[in-house]
């Protein structure tokens, strides 16, 4: 493959993975919630989300192509149908919403926790640099998630193989098993399938509209895969640095940060600043969600709806992470599971 095809595919991917790969990633949080507490075979779980993430994110970005989507509501509309649509698309911006509204208030913590500095700051300086990037557009959007990625591995690894070597690896750590009063949901597969539904929703914020930017099918499909690659990979490697401090690491808010806090102060810095970054892009990510749905349907600006939508949630930014995670999250990913079927049948089966 050329090396401006494979540059492209790594735009594309990375733009994906790190759509996907957000705060609530970084943390931990999410992963121990969906798939750690099933012990080893929540690694299966992983797998099975990542080949999920590779093929229905090819369909947005396909639809996305086809439909010349400016925003995941021409894709959502086209996949459910109108009536259907309509309900769901309250369902997505409540869900973002929120979304930001938890970034918001999480960065207004870690600021007055980490950094010793006040709590109106963060919560101030993240609104403003979310709202500086989603006046750009999907191209804004698209760079600092591809920009976030390479971070994110590289603070991972170094926290990751920090634990590894100080905890080693036995074959107790692959054999262990969970009460099943700690689980979430029924059954691995069904927490595996919840987790990529609620997440393809915010996947499809940046496929949708990034699709029509994106010339050839060979360069959706592999863009996509390689996501999902990235996405597997990633999340494979911290829910295994999790699975070595379970169950301690249950009682924590933000699992991972408290698992660098423990090492050199490098380390522990140095993830505290990913994190907010993790956290920067999710927000914008889900600012410009909700600007752009407020401004296909209320005629305003991108501009005027950022500043009204970052406004509000200023204002309500004050729940925690492992509430959105443990309640919110699920509940989506069962109301999305309509769209996600859908979309398979659209992309797989139907003619």
């Amino acid at each position: 493959m050329h090396f401006k095809k494979v540059l492209a595919v790594f735009k594309i991917a990375a733009a994906y993975a790190g759509t996907i790969i957000g705060a609530g990633f970084a943390s931990g949080q999410e992963l121990l919630q969906f798939f750690v507490v099933y012990g080893a075979t929540g690694l299966w779980g992983i797998l099975l989300a990542g080949i999920l993430f590779s093929l229905l994110g090819y369909c947005i970005l396909e639809l996305g192509y086809r439909l010349r989507a400016t925003g995941y509501h021409q894709v959502l509309y086209h996949v459910c149908g109108q009536k259907i649509a309509v309900f769901f698309d309250i369902i997505i911006a409540v869900f973002l919403f929120s979304v930001l509204t938890i970034m918001l208030a999480g960065a207004g913590t870690m600021c007055e926790d980490v950094f010793a500095l006040p709590r109106f700051l963060g919560l101030t300086a993240m609104a403003l640099l979310a709202f500086g990037t989603a006046v750009c557009g999907i191209r804004g959007i698209t760079f600092i998630n591809m920009c976030m990625l390479p971070l994110l591995a590289l603070s991972t690894l170094s926290v990751g193989l920090y634990s590894i070597i100080y905890h080693g690896i036995t074959a107790d750590l692959l054999a262990y098993s969970i009460p099943v009063s700690t689980y979430d949901q029924p059954h691995w597969i069904l927490s595996s399938v919840l987790y990529v539904s609620y997440n393809l929703i915010m996947g499809s914020t940046v496929l949708a509209p990034l699709g029509p930017f994106i010339p050839t099918r060979q360069l959706r499909f592999w863009g996509s895969l390689t996501g999902g690659f990235f996405i597997t990979l990633l999340a494979g490697f911290v829910a295994f640095i999790v699975m070595l401090h379970y169950p301690d690491i249950l009682s924590y808010e933000i699992p991972m940060l408290q698992i660098s806090s423990t090492q050199p102060s490098i380390n522990s810095i140095a993830y505290a600043c990913m994190f907010l970054t993790a956290m920067y892009t999710t927000a914008a990510t889900t600012l410009y969600a909700c600007a752009d749905k407020l401004r296909v349907t209320s005629g305003l600006g991108l501009g005027k709806a950022g500043i009204l939508i970052a406004a509000a949630s200023l204002y309500l930014s004050q729940f925690g992470f492992s509430t959105l995670i443990s309640f919110v999250f699920p509940l989506v990913g069962y109301l999305s599971l309509y769209f996600m079927f859908r979309l398979c049948y659209i992309g797989f089966l139907s003619k």
